[in-house]
Order: structure tokens, then C-alpha cells, then sequence
């Protein structure tokens, strides 16, 4: 839920959310692991969609993952801007 002018809405426009569930074919976590290049994940610390438990399990699956929790929620880009583009600047800066 986000702040709008006239009360509160949803974080983002239902009908994308319904072509992205579409879209969902099946399970990419073998072709998540697979790459060999640097990875950042990052997890919002109050997201109720990815236990901080999985994100670590996650992390430790693929070589050279770096794994950073942020205090936001799962739309960690919307809800801490900020802090979520520094992450990325740094994450990228050591590459």
C-alpha cells in the first residue's frame, strides 16, 4: 500500500501484476544459480514475500552473490529509494 493524494492505494497497477503471474512458467531457480558473473540480492527487511532465511539460501546457492537487506519492504526500490540505489552504485563499483 502507498500514500496517494486521495487515500491509499496499491504499490503498483493490478493489471501488470496479472500479466506478470502469467507470465510465471515454472520454477528459474537452476537458471539463477547457473551464471558465473557477480550477483547483488537485495532483500527488504520488513518483506513479507522473501523470509530473510530464503534470501540466504538463495544467496548461498550461486558463487559470488552478494546479499544485502535494506530496511524496506519487498518493493525494496520504491519504499527505500535511497538506500536501494547506493547498494547498487557500490555493488557496482566493485566490479
Amino acid at each position: 500500500m502507498s500514500s496517494c493524494p486521495d487515500g491509499w492505494g496499491l504499490g503498483f497497477d493490478p493489471r501488470d501484476m496479472t500479466a506478470s503471474q502469467r507470465l510465471l512458467d515454472g520454477n528459474h531457480g537452476e537458471d539463477r544459480v547457473a551464471g558465473g558473473c557477480p550477483a547483488l540480492l537485495v532483500r527488504g527487511r520488513r518483506s513479507t514475500v522473501l523470509t530473510a532465511q530464503h534470501a540466504r539460501n538463495m544467496a548461498a546457492r550461486r558463487p559470488r552473490t552478494r546479499l544485502v537487506g535494506l530496511p524496506a519492504g519487498h518493493a525494496v526500490h520504491a519504499s527505500a529509494p535511497r538506500e536501494s540505489a547506493s547498494t547498487v552504485r557500490e555493488f557496482l563499483d566493485t566490479l
